[in-house]
């Protein structure tokens, strides 16, 4: 009788050829992500809701949520951008603050877009079972942070951006 490991399907050859399946995607519905970020050209000390005062530096609030395609209605396809990121289901936003511009824009921006996609991720694997592919959402987290992160630098207070999960 042959024991486990002879028989287990790692140990057939065509197994490892990927001629049954073996990297086959889980069926996960298309999402979008939509993004935005403010900014402000100064860092504010904060007593409650009180301002106590200000200094110079930079405040970067950047928010994204992922929403799946059977979600993107008529009416929503209408909204632009930014409202359309408000509407995302578990939308995420983180604050940072510094001198750096760029460095500012990249810490609010890595972690909007990790965590929203791991908030995502999670909902998804709980709802449906199927899990997004480790490689897929390293490679969402970062196309969002890149994105995220170029219209940050841009000059001006507010920007949004996309990004399409289609496979």
């Amino acid at each position: 009788m042959p024991t486990p490991e002879q028989t287990s399907v790692t140990a057939n050859p065509l197994a490892e050829l990927g001629l049954f399946g073996g990297e086959e995607r889980d069926p996960i519905t298309p999402f979008t992500l939509y993004g935005t970020n403010f900014k402000k050209y100064l860092i504010e000390q904060l007593q409650g809701e009180k301002i106590v005062s200000r200094k110079k530096g930079f405040t970067v609030d950047a928010c994204v949520g992922a929403v799946e395609v059977t979600q993107e209605t008529p009416q929503f396809q209408g909204l632009p951008t930014g409202d359309k990121a408000l509407y995302a289901k578990d939308r995420v936003c983180r604050k940072a603050e510094g001198q750096d511009l760029k460095e500012t824009c990249r810490s609010a921006c890595e972690a909007a877009c990790s965590e929203a996609l791991d908030t995502y991720s999670q909902r998804v694997t709980q709802e449906s079972g199927f899990a997004l592919l480790p490689s897929d959402k390293a490679r969402m987290t970062k196309s969002c942070g890149r994105n995220c992160q170029y219209e940050c630098a841009k000059p001006g207070k507010a920007f949004d951006f996309v990004i399409p999960y289609r496979k």
